[in-house]
């Protein structure tokens, strides 16, 4: 009785705790942000390479350290026997214990290798931030573009409930005899239209909601509701702001990208003009016979200086140094193309943003008039002034300027991301 009583329970519990915790999960756009930039495969995949080339200016550094190797040594003879005038010395087994130290006293490639493997990675703390960049640019525009298409998904609902109600009356009309049968077909007409649009909108904001949860990293499928409306984007003066800014290029993400790697092509070409330049280093020896022959000559203790001078190479380091000269020639004029094309990019998205302030500020007047059109329309076709033709194309009249107004909307905030995007200033 009592495992029935379980099972019973089971049955009624389980299922109601799946439910419970398939609840939509409440995110704003900035959350969405902060959600996307800590589980982002691609990001932090990036972000080890910070701890990489860190790593790798410790093992620049430790080359200019002393290194300390110890060595411990055995040999024997087998009991051989030296014959020395007919006297016999019997060769005794040997053992030692050597430590040694050597020292990096001068080497300017080491110096300058040093100095290279600290900008390299800074080099790749900015392509991290160039990769949240672009993440938190793709978030901006999925969740601006899902609000724009519940919006119009609204919109349709609403307008196919009012359709279907002067649909309706239209019929009741008809079995009063006082409208035609024409009528009633073309309302039924327009309303079959319109559930086709829901449907295909519905699946658009199905579409886009995968969208966004693939770049958040989230399953498809998992429940998730945006908490930002719409007109919080809108009731800014960001669009204006960002129109008069003047576009400061040192704060470019691209341009400090390739500001640090001409830095770096520089360093490459003094590293490797030192590849001509003499190393000096210093070496002590301490070496303890554990097993020492019977006369043993050898010092305990040594040291030594050595200068290595490079001479000839085959021509092989003049190439190395021709080739760097030509990377970093190379570089200059990467440096002073995208100078230009980002000062083009910043005339041309200023102008794709004027431009979608006047379309979103005309498009916004449509809807007004529209709006008053059509429900102008609806009362006199309930009076019997209009046709059923008339009211149908004061309806997709209507529907039209709702959609040009969404298509203006996601342009003007998808233009206010761009500009965004090239000043840097889009919010971590």
């Amino acid at each position: 009785m009592k495992q029935g009583m379980t099972l019973f329970l089971l049955m009624f519990f389980v299922p109601w705790m799946l439910h419970a915790q398939e609840a939509p999960q409440t995110i704003s756009l900035q959350q969405a942000v902060e959600f996307a930039i800590k589980h982002n495969k691609e990001l932090q995949s990036s972000q080890m390479n910070i701890d990489l080339y860190r790593q790798k200016v410790r093992e620049s550094v430790s080359q200019g350290l002393p290194q300390v190797n110890g060595t411990v040594t055995y040999s024997t003879n087998f009991g051989y026997k030296m014959d020395f005038g007919g006297q016999a010395i019997k060769m005794k087994d040997q053992s030692n214990l050597t430590v040694g130290l050597q020292q990096l006293l001068f080497s300017g490639q080491w110096i300058l290798g040093m100095q290279t493997s600290k900008i390299a990675v800074r080099l790749t703390e900015q392509e991290v931030e160039t990769t949240e960049l672009d993440i938190i640019e793709n978030i901006y525009n999925s969740y601006y573009t899902v609000l724009v298409s519940e919006r119009m998904l609204d919109i349709l609902r609403q307008n196919l409930e009012n359709m279907n109600e002067i649909y309706k009356h239209t019929d009741n009309m008809y079995k009063a005899g006082t409208v035609e049968v024409t009528d009633v077909d073309q309302i039924r007409i327009n309303v079959g239209q319109l559930k086709n649009s829901l449907l295909s909108m519905e699946r658009t904001v199905a579409v886009n909601y995968n969208l966004l949860r693939l770049q958040l990293g989230l399953e498809t499928g998992t429940p998730i509701k945006l908490t930002d409306a719409l007109n919080v984007f809108l009731e800014n003066d960001k669009s204006a702001r960002l129109y008069v800014e003047k576009f400061d290029i040192n704060n470019n993400l691209s341009y400090q990208l390739i500001t640090t790697q001409t830095e770096l092509n520089k360093k490459m070409l003094g590293l490797e003009k030192w590849s001509y330049a003499p190393t000096i280093s210093g070496n002590y020896n301490f070496n303890y016979k554990i097993l020492k022959p019977a006369l043993d000559m050898s010092p305990k203790h040594t040291a030594g200086l050595t200068m290595n001078i490079p001479i000839f190479s085959g021509l092989q380091r003049d190439s190395k140094v021709k080739q760097a000269k030509i990377t970093l020639e190379q570089s200059y004029m990467q440096k002073s193309l995208l100078q230009d094309q980002l000062n083009v990019q910043d005339e041309q998205l200023k102008f794709n943003l004027k431009n979608a302030m006047e379309n979103y500020s005309l498009q916004k007047e449509n809807i007004d008039v529209a709006t008053r059109v059509l429900k102008s329309y609806q009362r006199k076709y309930e009076l019997g002034a209009v046709s059923s033709l008339d009211l149908t194309q004061a309806n997709n009249n209507y529907l039209q300027a709702e959609t040009n107004y969404t298509e203006a909307v996601l342009t003007l905030l998808q233009a206010q991301v761009s500009l965004e995007k090239l000043y840097n200033q889009l919010p971590r």
